[in-house]
């Protein structure tokens, strides 16, 4: 993970893969108290196993489940995470139908005006800058080549929901594109000293192995803008 002016940026990523397709849920919530908009994958009858990574402020949470078939062995499941460029023994069964994930307790990231930090995993790259002479952060966000190799379908991203000083402002539009695309957008207004969280959350069909299911993916950020 790079490191850097911005590298103590709460940043979440978080994708569920293989989960097995059913109906919505309620929504997700970062530790920061901002709830990710859109539904999560909930899971039918199924084996769900979890992986998560904390490096410096970055934590990560893979999860995915089957519905019906034998439970994983630790060999299966460490095969998947090679796939998918997690460590050996990061995949563990996991009981319970949902996943949470939150920042670290960490301070806020100090995001510069026009400086361009990124932060990638083995999800995806995210990447923010303050843009302070239009009073705007524009984001991006990059799915990883492996994550995008277990895809089947189109992504539906939900539309990254923001807040700034605790305030919940107007999310962006959200897409349904494929996996390749480069999802991007602006939040405004955005000033000096104004503390911003914003997330995404994304869902889609996945492959692995010929077993067929439905991930999600879903990212945070913690920053604080200045001059």
């Amino acid at each position: 993970m790079p490191r850097g002016p911005v590298a103590a940026a709460a940043v979440v990523l978080a994708a569920a893969v293989l989960a097995a397709p059913a109906a919505q849920a309620a929504p997700e919530r970062s530790g920061a108290g901002a709830a990710v908009t859109g539904a999560a994958v909930t899971d039918a009858a199924g084996r769900s196993y979890t992986a998560t990574t904390i490096t410096g402020n970055v934590r990560t949470t893979l999860r995915f489940t089957f519905k019906g078939g034998q439970e994983l062995s630790r060999t299966d499941l460490d095969r998947i995470g090679a796939r998918l460029g997690l460590g050996k023994g990061s995949l563990r069964a996991t009981p319970g139908r949902t996943v949470r994930t939150g920042a670290a307790e960490r301070p806020s990231a100090t995001l510069r005006c026009d400086k361009n930090p990124s932060w990638s995993n083995a999800n995806g790259t995210l990447a923010a800058r303050f843009n302070c002479h239009h009073s705007t952060i524009n984001w991006g966000f990059k799915i990883s080549a492996r994550v995008q190799s277990v895809i089947t379908g189109n992504v539906h991203e939900s539309g990254v929901s923001w807040w700034r000083n605790g305030r919940r402002m107007p999310k962006n539009a959200g897409h349904v594109v494929g996996g390749s695309y480069h999802f991007h957008g602006t939040l405004k207004p955005v000033r000096h000293a104004d503390h911003v969280q914003f997330q995404d959350y994304m869902t889609f069909r996945v492959s692995i192995g010929g077993r067929p299911g439905t991930g999600s993916l879903t990212w945070a950020a913690d920053v604080t803008a200045k001059k």
